[in-house]
């Protein structure tokens, strides 16, 4: 004798055996999502970090540590929600001389974990932002992004970003 209910059953149990195999997938996904949102997320706040900082700094008509110092605090109010503790700041003035153009350093000062560019690099690197007698402020910023989950990226993955400002009410910032 047959029972009118013996196909549901193994309708019912296909569906749980495609559905176990499924989860991992739809988890994995949904992680990545999570994870690649939150990496994206980061790196415009560090864009937006950097640019704050080359744009306070354009505002002056000199620099002194204590603004140096001001505008990383800044920079780590754009920061969050998310740490400032790796986030490391470099900035640096290339100034252009009045008679060739010719591009070299004026100054630079550095704060949190960033390795400061060569001078050659920068330089070169602002050639094409100014003329003769202007300057232009390059700031580079470096952030380690530290996954929550970790279950589909890395536990770190290193962001960096940089920015380039020319000065607004004098050809060059002095730093005092």
């Amino acid at each position: 004798m047959r029972f009118g209910f013996q196909p549901l059953l193994n309708r019912a149990g296909a569906a749980t055996v495609e559905f176990v195999l499924v989860l991992p997938v739809m988890c994995t996904i949904l992680f990545g999502l999570f994870e690649g949102s939150q990496v994206l997320i980061a790196y415009m706040k560090l864009v937006d970090a950097t640019q704050t900082v080359a744009d306070l700094i354009c505002q002056q008509q000199s620099v002194a540590p204590s603004d140096i110092t001001n505008f990383v605090a800044a920079a780590g109010y754009v920061m969050e929600p998310y740490s400032a503790s790796t986030l490391g700041i470099a900035i640096t003035s290339v100034t252009f001389d009045p008679n060739t153009g010719a591009a070299s350093v004026a100054w630079q000062q550095t704060s949190g974990t960033i390795t400061p560019p060569s001078n050659l690099n920068l330089a070169s690197l602002a050639a094409n932002y100014g003329t003769k007698g202007e300057s232009v402020i390059i700031v580079e910023s470096a952030y380690s992004y530290s996954s929550v989950l970790y279950y589909v990226l890395p536990r770190v993955m290193n962001l960096s970003q940089t920015a380039f400002a020319k000065p607004r009410l004098v050809p060059s910032i002095p730093f005092t």
